[in-house]
């Protein structure tokens, strides 16, 4: 009898350190999401407190950004003629001078994504370092290595962690439903070159150590396959249709309903 009663004892007492250990976790965890929140709180702040004048006097924009830097640019077509100004989205000057590698603005209205995208050397730097390089677990949302930074592949991936508390890209998880996709069918990308709204039209599970959002295609005929493919596949349903000469962006994030899961949202880019 004694010994049942030193048993059942030594298994309370593991059971309360375990649960111990596991709310300080949590706790940890809570904490960092929630500096992390305010660090990017701030930014969007001080971003949209910036102010913004018209890039293109006489109403004139920018021409596109040369694919890869340092080349040229033909003086005329410096400016190109437009129907009406066009103010950027924000100060991207200023966000460059803040934070060299940002290339964009991702927002989408009504959750926490509402972030810098950056773009570094590699596919690492970024998933455990800040815009201003400080290392933290949350990392940034980043435009993949391969693609060129004025977002005018074919195929664009942008990455970023998933969270309990739904900030950096952890609110991609409610696409799973398909009341909020239909409520939320657009988000909304910034360049200091345009303005672009990704029509969202799919969201799928993928293996990454099987399989990745493909970011090159033979022909448009391989290109249309894949978009047939991902729809098919999408757990919402969406009347977006995808063109031969669309482009798309593919929003990456973790899931955890197999080993290597990945949950991508994606979406085709239209300018506004």
């Amino acid at each position: 009898m004694k010994t049942k009663k030193i048993v059942l004892y030594s298994i309370f007492v593991v059971c309360i350190i375990a649960v111990v250990v596991s709310a300080i976790g949590l706790g940890r965890e809570l904490y960092t999401n929630w500096k992390s929140q305010s660090y990017y709180s701030n930014i969007a702040s001080e971003m949209q407190a910036q102010p913004r004048t018209l890039s293109n006097p006489g109403g004139k924009r920018p021409a596109p950004a040369p694919v890869q830097p340092g080349d040229p640019v033909e003086p005329e077509d410096e400016l190109l003629e437009v129907e009406d100004p066009w103010t950027p989205y924000m100060d991207f000057d200023a966000l460059n001078e803040m934070f060299p590698g940002a290339q964009a603005w991702i927002k989408l209205e009504g959750t926490a994504i509402d972030y810098p995208v950056m773009l570094g050397t590699d596919n690492d730097y970024y998933l455990t370092h800040l815009p201003d390089g400080t290392r933290h677990r949350s990392g940034s949302i980043f435009l993949d290595f391969r693609n060129t930074f004025d977002f005018s592949d074919k195929s664009i991936c942008v990455y970023g962690h998933e969270s309990r508390t739904q900030d950096m890209f952890g609110s991609l998880k409610n696409y799973r439903d398909q009341e909020f996709y239909d409520a939320h069918p657009v988000i909304y990308l910034h360049t200091p070159q345009t303005d672009y709204a990704l029509l969202l039209f799919a969201g799928y599970l993928l293996d990454s150590g099987r399989e990745v959002p493909p970011m090159r295609f033979a022909d448009d005929e391989e290109f249309l396959a894949h978009i047939a493919n991902i729809k098919s596949r999408s757990i919402f349903k969406s009347d977006v249709e995808v063109f031969a000469d669309d482009r798309i962006v593919n929003l990456c994030t973790c899931a955890y309903d197999f080993n290597n899961a990945r949950w991508v949202i994606v979406g085709k880019l239209v300018e506004f």
